[in-house]
């Protein structure tokens, strides 16, 4: 299996919600396919959106968090 699927299993240990870190991937991944720049330095020009925004998320460029509804 490549690094880029083992590094999800780590983000996922490292939430609380996998849900979340899911949503936040996809989001960022429609980004990039729109024409949004890269955060890192891509060593690769034919990488992936789905492999870009998963190792901006694990390098911590991209953040996420869940905002709790207060009622």
């Amino acid at each position: 299996m490549s690094d880029e699927y083992n590094d999800i299993d780590t983000m996922g240990e490292q939430t609380d919600n996998q849900y979340v870190l899911a949503l936040a991937i996809s989001k960022r991944v429609r980004k990039l396919r729109s024409g949004a720049p890269a955060l890192i330095d891509i060593d690769n020009s034919r990488r992936k959106p789905f492999q870009t925004a998963m190792r901006e998320i694990s390098s911590k460029k991209i953040l996420f968090s869940v905002v709790e509804d207060r009622k």
